[in-house]
């Protein structure tokens, strides 16, 4: 009867390597047990850019490129006088109807589109029974209002005079009823000095 005996170097080689792959273990576990460090109080200079941004600036530039419409000093385009329809404004609604469905847009003078709703959006087409009847039209203005607002745009121009009780007659309603102004303000004039009842400026607050 013979028995294999493992020779002292072939036990040492075996624990060595048991060993090692017991410290890669600890290793790669975190060390809950260490205590935890105490956070690092914030620098003098963070302290100091903080109370910085706590000061209000007395000087604020107003990035909106429709600010000075809403002060009403920006310029409106004059045109031409053989001009059949009119340029000056500075938002203008137009109205149209295409396929069968009605849609309205607020367009800007240099000819991009700011605000536009169509009874062929997903989300209004669905709560109609059909998109070109007077509810369409309604719902159209009603939604342009809305959005107008929401976009910061109170005034418009338009040149729409509908007769009484059609459709279009209708949409205007219901946007002026939403909070849609169909008139914008004239362009503000500085008074000369030698003018008499200078006009108060549109910007003053009036208590």
């Amino acid at each position: 009867m013979c028995c294999h005996m493992s020779t002292p170097l072939q036990i040492s080689g075996r624990a060595l390597h048991r060993h090692v792959q017991n410290a890669l273990c600890l290793l790669s576990r975190p060390n809950s047990s260490a205590a935890p460090t105490a956070p690092s109080s914030p620098s003098k200079k963070d302290n100091t850019q903080q109370n910085n941004n706590a000061h209000i600036k007395p000087v604020f530039h107003n990035r909106n490129p429709r600010n000075l419409e809403l002060l009403t000093i920006a310029s409106k385009p004059e045109g031409y006088h053989l001009d059949s329809f009119e340029v000056s404004y500075w938002h203008k609604l137009l109205v149209r109807l295409s396929w069968g469905k009605i849609s309205a847009e607020v367009v800007h003078n240099n000819g991009t589109t700011v605000v536009s709703a169509s009874s062929g959006e997903f989300g209004i087409e669905k709560l109609l029974y059909r998109t070109a009847d007077s509810s369409a039209y309604k719902t159209i203005g009603k939604v342009i209002a809305r959005r107008c607002l929401e976009s910061g745009i109170s005034t418009v121009f338009c040149d729409y005079k509908p007769e009484e009780g059609t459709k279009m007659d209708l949409l205007l309603k219901e946007a002026q009823n939403g909070g849609l102004s169909l008139e914008e303000a004239p362009v503000y004039v500085p008074p000369l000095p030698q003018t008499k009842g200078v006009p108060t400026k549109p910007w003053d607050i009036i208590s």
